[in-house]
């Protein structure tokens, strides 16, 4: 198969949060993305989403540098295009901005898919029909509110549970686990322990928690190797895992034994693919629109997932999304569905629009 590409079409979109979502670096109340419009000359349509946030407390991009490089991209996939899988090939004289190179993969992706007359699960292998099971994400929040947290979404049915913690939350942590003995917990810090802090990880074994997810900073492989011979407790890498390399390198170092992969961090579908026989993994979010949600589910529809994804309904999140139906979780399961996007919402909740 063989596609050209017509048009690209970006729309700044600025989506509200129902609460603010806190985690161990910032407070997000509402949720600027970008999302990417591809059409090829048979009128075929491709979605994707650039997902990095306003500022670069995350990874190094950011919704602006999204925007700054998109043009860049497009010209390099002028030409037929045999496979979603030669946009990472193309952009591979790119340096980084892995986020801003999963927009287009992505897109294509879905607009190959839909040149077959198929959903994107069924053409990334997957089984359509899957019913994915969720954990939740909790932000940070005192004791009390975090059990009142956790109680709800264990009665919702959600069969993991993250709590968004910071080297001074041990109460909180204590309090939970008191409370709920038997739940299937973990904590994501986001990067914001230290090496000084690993006597008190080794505190935190006691919780029985599933893993402890991106205790140090990134880049901080040394500290992340050393953790990982002292702890009982599994460590996985979700901001340290930008590239295939990463993954390689955290394999090699023994930094960690599972890995989150979120395919926008990864520089999309294609390197998301090739990560998921390196590693035990699962899934995780970014507080992503609908349009990128579906891509997720989507790679969540093939076998290997170790752990519930990271996946709350749209209607949780949001107060509106970008989508006809929204995703809503169901016994903590989302039943894979291919939703429409809602051209009426695309337009009202877009701020700006450039055509590339």
């Amino acid at each position: 198969m063989t596609i050209i590409l017509q048009s690209a079409e970006l729309f700044d979109v600025r989506l509200t949060f129902r609460q603010p979502m806190k985690t161990a670096l910032t407070t997000l109340s509402d949720r600027r993305t970008t999302i990417l419009r591809l059409t090829d000359t048979e009128g075929n349509i491709g979605y994707g989403e650039g997902v990095a946030f306003e500022t670069p407390w995350y990874t190094a991009e950011t919704q602006d540098s999204i925007h700054a490089l998109a043009p860049v991209l497009y010209r390099l996939l002028q030409g037929p295009l045999h496979h979603p899988s030669e946009v990472a090939t193309r952009f591979q004289p790119i340096q980084g901005n892995q986020m801003a190179k999963a927009m287009f993969d992505g897109a294509a992706y879905e607009l190959f898919a839909r040149a077959s007359n198929q959903t994107l699960a069924t053409y990334l292998g997957g089984d359509a029909n899957k019913a994915i099971a969720c954990g939740k994400a909790l932000g940070r929040a005192e004791a009390s509110k975090t059990v009142r947290a956790v109680e709800d979404a264990l009665q919702d049915g959600f069969q993991r549970i993250k709590l968004k913690l910071a080297p001074t939350d041990t109460s909180v942590l204590a309090h939970v686990r008191k409370q709920f003995p038997d739940a299937p917990l973990m904590f994501d810090a986001n990067g914001s322990f230290t090496r000084s802090d690993i006597r008190l990880l080794q505190d935190w074994d006691q919780y029985g928690l599933l893993m402890m997810e991106q205790p140090f900073r990134a880049n901080d492989w040394l500290t992340h190797q050393y953790a990982a011979s002292l702890l009982s407790t599994p460590l996985c890498l979700d901001e340290s895992i930008e590239t295939i390399t990463d993954a390689d390198l955290m394999h090699s170092l023994g930094a960690g034994q599972i890995i989150n992969i979120k395919p926008a961090r990864v520089g999309g579908l294609t390197n998301a693919l090739t990560i998921r026989e390196k590693a035990t993994y699962w899934l995780g979010g970014m507080f992503e629109s609908g349009i990128g949600r579906r891509q997720t589910l989507a790679f969540a529809t093939l076998p290997g997932l170790a752990y519930p994804i990271d996946m709350a309904g749209t209607d949780h999140y949001f107060v509106e999304d970008l989508l006809e139906v929204d995703y809503r979780i169901e016994n903590g399961q989302i039943l894979y569905a291919e939703h429409e996007v809602s051209l009426e919402r695309l337009e009202r909740l877009t701020q700006s629009k450039l055509f590339l």
